[in-house]
């Protein structure tokens, strides 16, 4: 994926204008579904958008026709240009009457869905947005620095570069040994204002959020003396290091950033996990199985949702309020409307959890979550009985 795909901000900061922008969200993932099932899934909501615009929209047939040639070109790009990669939803934003095209892959399932607003839909962009963490990369020798902030398993942004003052080499054959320390401690005394000035700059960066952690990457003895200036803040944030050079290419550093970021966030699914089961309720803050969590997405009551990430599971959902249940019912116990039959109601959990401001721990592998029910919840607050 090439990094211009995770270039939010016109998107995030767009204001409207006359024209309409169609969002478009499709779930790829493959290990739930086909390429013939997200082209069939894609066509049934064109169609369906289609019908809602002719019937109920009043717009002129000019706007009509604009928005229609729009979806045509969506369903275009997904059925001939679009190659599937490791995402699991893929997002649109497509213009109806300007240049705008925003494609993004996103590496998390959200549900499958168009909408057609004066604006992009960015609800549950931005909550996937907050739920990422981003890891900062600083590659450091006594010659120079640079630092990269990794975001969603890619470069984001080089962020700085620094030069030291002190000289790569000093030959002192001919030197007294007197001129020698003088000229040791000028070096020494340089290269301790380098690793200060670094250090501060670094910890402005993650003050301003560039970073949530820091990885640490240079020759093992260079990596020993700066660890030496980082701020206790810095150092609580730091999950690894790794020996490379500040010029070493991109894609090196990207690779070796991203096996340290990846052992870190298993060990802290597994850590989640464990607390997860250690802590069911009654008696603590944890539930298991997808009635439980359902029940707990409905309070807003989840601070961690955590499930396989090929679990599915029928179910229904109330398209006006959200409500889910796994029974049939024909109306919603709270607003009345009639509920819609999911073949994978674990899609409308997520994205329920997400807009609550949940955090979500998509998981490979994990024999103990799987004997569990493969879905569960850390909860904010115990449930009153």
């Amino acid at each position: 994926m090439s990094n211009e795909l995770f270039d939010f901000d016109e998107i995030l900061k767009y204001s409207p204008t006359d024209e309409l922008i169609v969002s478009t969200y499709l779930l790829v993932d493959g290990a739930r579904v086909t390429k013939k099932d997200y082209l069939s899934e894609l066509n049934s909501m064109i169609a369906k958008t289609r019908d809602n615009i002719e019937v109920a929209s009043g717009f002129e047939k000019s706007r009509q026709k604009n928005i229609f040639n729009t979806l045509d070109r969506i369903k275009s790009y997904v059925g001939d240009a679009y190659k599937r990669e490791n995402e699991k939803t893929l997002l649109i934003y497509a213009g109806t009457d300007s240049e705008l095209w925003k494609v993004y892959k996103l590496p998390i399932i959200l549900k499958s869905k168009i909408l057609v607003d004066p604006k992009p839909n960015t609800q549950s962009l931005r909550s996937l947005l907050s739920n990422y963490k981003k890891y900062g990369v600083l590659l450091i020798d006594r010659e120079k620095a640079q630092i990269y902030q990794i975001y969603l398993g890619e470069i984001r942004e080089y962020l700085a570069a620094y030069i030291s003052e002190v000289p790569p080499k000093v030959n002192f054959r001919f030197e007294s040994g007197l001129r020698e320390k003088k000229i040791l401690g000028k070096i020494d005394e340089k290269l301790h204002q380098f690793y200060r000035t670094l250090n501060e700059n670094i910890f402005d960066f993650f003050k301003d959020n560039k970073f949530d952690y820091l990885i640490l990457a240079g020759r093992k003895e260079i990596i020993n003396e700066f660890k030496n200036y980082l701020h206790s803040y810095l150092s609580a944030m730091m999950i690894g290091t790794f020996e490379e050079e500040p010029s070493t290419h991109e894609h090196i550093i990207l690779d070796k950033a991203n096996k340290i970021i990846s052992d870190f966030e298993s060990d802290n699914i597994n850590h989640t996990i464990d607390k997860l089961i250690n802590e069911l309720e009654p008696q603590g803050f944890g539930v298991l199985g997808l009635k439980k969590t359902i029940d707990a997405l409905i309070a807003d009551n989840i601070k961690t949702l955590v499930f396989m990430e090929d679990y599915t599971a029928r179910g229904y959902a109330c398209p006006a309020c959200g409500y889910l249940t796994l029974k049939l019912q024909e109306k919603c116990p709270y607003c009345d409307n009639t509920l819609v039959n999911f073949n994978d109601i674990v899609d409308e959990i997520v994205e329920s959890a997400l807009n609550q401001g949940s955090e979500v721990l998509p998981v490979k592998e994990s024999d103990k979550l799987k004997e569990c029910g493969k879905i569960g919840a850390v909860l904010r607050y115990k449930f009153q009985r």
